[in-house]
């Protein structure tokens, strides 16, 4: 590599527009599921084009499908409310909006597509059915 050519590099990342609000490669939080005493379960963030869902502060599962992320928020809603912790879930209009869109693009509502996905994913963990039996 030549002088000239890092220099050249140097000179451009000084130049280089900075974010002013600090938070160049921070995940956006989009959705937030809280318990009853306001701590937070669980939640999704979007960065880089990935929506990940996080569980007790850690992320557990990423897809580009924010209708995804949405549905397993609403598992993990639905997994707390069977044993007795009520639960309330809060998403950005980003998320809702892109959730929709997925939907939309399916020929479903929003509704009608988690309600779809997650019909796929019980179908998707039921044990597999014995064979028939020979008499």
């Amino acid at each position: 590599m030549s002088i000239s050519s890092k220099s050249r590099r140097d000179a451009r990342r000084r130049n280089a527009p900075r974010r002013s609000d600090g938070i160049a490669g921070t995940p956006q939080i989009h959705a937030q599921l809280k318990g009853p005493d306001e701590r937070v379960l669980a939640g999704a963030t979007y960065h880089e084009g990935e929506w990940t869902l996080v569980l007790r502060g850690e992320p557990v599962a990423a897809t580009p499908s924010a209708a995804m992320v949405l549905a397993m928020l609403r598992h993990t809603a639905a997994s707390r409310h069977a044993i007795g912790i009520a639960t309330r879930l809060s998403v950005s209009k980003a998320l809702d909006a892109a959730a929709s869109a997925e939907a939309e693009a399916q020929g479903r509502t929003l509704v009608e597509h988690l309600d779809w996905l997650e019909a796929e994913r019980q179908t998707r963990n039921a044990p597999p059915e014995a064979p028939p039996k020979a008499h």
